[in-house]
This record gives C-alpha cells, sequence and structure tokens, in this order.
C-alpha cells in the first residue's frame, strides 16, 4: 500500500499530504539504523521491523503472535498502541533526523477490529510538523482490516548530547 500524493484515504475524503520519496541511501540508512537501534529496547523485544519510509510516512510490521496476545486471543492493545507510536516516531525522523528526541505528548486510538495472529502492518502519516511538535495520524492493519487508527501529538526538542 504505497500512499499517493493527496489521495484520499478510503475511510475518508479528506485529502493527504504528499510524502515524497527519500534518496535510495538515506532511506536504507534511517531504516536500518532505526531497526538496530531498536533491536535490543522495547520494539525489537516485540518484533516490530521498520520496512518504508517516505518523507513523513512510515510503515512497520510485526508479526501478532501468542506472546503478544491477551488471555481473549487477541493482539494486547498495548502491543498495538505501541505499534502505532513506534511508526509514528520513524516517520518523524524523515523530518528531524536523527539529532531530535521524539517525545510522546498525546495520543489517542480507536480499535475497530480485533487483531489476531498474522501480519499487522501500521502506517504513520505525519500531518503537521514544526520546530517544536508534529502532528500525525497512524493506521494500524489486520487481516485486510483496517484494524486501528491513531492520532498522536509529539514534542520535538534538539536530543541530549
Amino acid at each position: 500500500m504505497e500512499p499517493a500524493a493527496c489521495s484520499s484515504d478510503s475511510m475518508d475524503d479528506r485529502p493527504r499530504p504528499e510524502h515524497p520519496p527519500l534518496d535510495e541511501d538515506t532511506r536504507r540508512a534511517l531504516i536500518d539504523r532505526f531497526n538496530q537501534l531498536n533491536g535490543d529496547r522495547f520494539g525489537g523485544h516485540l518484533g516490530y521491523r521498520l520496512l518504508d519510509l517516505r518523507k513523513g510516512w512510515a510503515r512497520i510490521e510485526v508479526e501478532s503472535t501468542q506472546r503478544l496476545m491477551n488471555p481473549a486471543g487477541v493482539m494486547h492493545g498495548g502491543a498495538s498502541f505501541g505499534l502505532a507510536d513506534s511508526t509514528v516516531a520513524a516517520a518523524l525522523v524523515t523530518i528531524y533526523g536523527p539529532g531530535f528526541a521524539l517525545l510522546t505528548i498525546e495520543m489517542k486510538i480507536n480499535y475497530l477490529e480485533p487483531i489476531v495472529s498474522g501480519i499487522v502492518t501500521a502506517e504513520a502519516s505525519v500531518l503537521r510538523s514544526s520546530r517544536r511538535s508534529a502532528y500525525a495520524e497512524v493506521d494500524v492493519w489486520a487481516g485486510g482490516k483496517l484494524a486501528a487508527r491513531a492520532t498522536t501529538t509529539y514534542m520535538i526538542r534538539p536530543a541530549a548530547t
């Protein structure tokens, strides 16, 4: 599912921002760095894998296995919430670069379908970014269906050295 320039989302007719491609060397370096840095952190422990990036857009996937499920046999809300949050952070790196702390200050998620076993994909789109903050939306897909949609606001700060 490649984003189109100013395409309309299947859920509504709002115009979407353009997410131009990054040059291939930059794209590959950011993906490799993100996956390596997260390997022994939260996202890596859950199995998140950054697959693709464009300017202000990212796609991460995870396999929903028993270790990510709640006792009811569906993906734990915290695992899908973390997936959405991590996907926004990856999209923001394409705008701000690695020298910034990207801090979630507010996030809301609506769960639309239960997520069972299989591949789960999150796609984040940054809708607004400024020097100090950013706003993004994330769609979480599972089994060919939109399973959740999240909205996020981030604080942007220079990284501590």
